[in-house]
C-alpha cells in the first residue's frame, strides 16, 4: 500500500491504524486543514455541504476524514471544538507528528494549506482529487461515481446546493 501503516488519533480520542482501520476495502473522503488554517483559508463549511449531500451514504458507504496539517498544535481536544463549530460529523485525525507527516507526505498534502481532497476507493484502488473548495455538488458526484456496487441515485441539483 502506498499509504502508510501508522496510529492516528480522532477527536474523541479514539486510536485507529490510518490504513487498515480507515481505508482498507472503504470508499472515503480525505480532506486537510488546521485549526490555524480553517482561519485564513476555510474549508469546513464547504464540506459540511457536501456531507450533507452524501449523508445517506456517510458512515454506511462512505467515510470522510479530515486530517490535520499542524498535528503539532492540534490535539484531540482542539479539533473537537473545531468540528462542533462548523457541525462537521466525521472524523478529524491528529496523531504523533512524525505519523501525521508520513500521512500527508501520501497524499502529497504539503505545507499548512493544502486545498485539495482526495475521494477513494481502496477495493478497486481508484483515487481522484478534487478542490476542496469546489461546488459540493461536484464533489458528491465525484463520492458516488466511484462508489461501487449499490446502484446509486444521480444527485440532482436542487435550489440549496446552488
Amino acid at each position: 500500500s502506498r499509504f502508510p501503516q501508522v496510529i492516528v488519533q480522532d477527536q474523541h480520542g479514539q486510536k485507529a491504524w490510518f490504513y487498515e482501520d480507515l481505508l482498507a476495502n472503504k470508499l472515503v473522503l480525505v480532506s486537510f486543514t488546521s485549526v490555524r488554517g480553517e482561519k485564513y483559508y476555510p474549508l469546513l463549511n464547504n464540506l459540511v455541504k457536501v456531507q450533507q449531500m452524501v449523508e445517506d451514504r456517510v458512515g454506511k458507504d462512505v467515510e470522510m476524514y479530515t486530517v490535520t496539517t499542524d498535528p503539532y498544535r492540534d490535539t484531540p481536544e482542539a479539533l473537537k471544538v473545531l468540528a462542533e463549530e462548523h457541525g462537521a460529523k466525521w472524523r478529524f485525525l491528529t496523531g504523533n507528528p512524525e505519523d501525521v507527516r508520513e500521512v500527508l507526505a501520501a497524499f502529497n498534502a504539503r505545507g499548512s494549506l493544502y486545498g485539495l481532497c482526495w475521494i477513494g476507493n481502496e477495493k478497486t484502488g481508484r483515487w481522484l482529487n478534487k478542490p476542496s473548495r469546489l461546488q459540493p455538488l461536484f464533489i458528491a458526484e465525484a463520492v458516488a461515481r466511484l462508489g461501487t456496487g449499490k446502484q446509486h441515485k444521480p444527485f440532482l441539483v436542487d435550489e440549496h446546493s446552488v
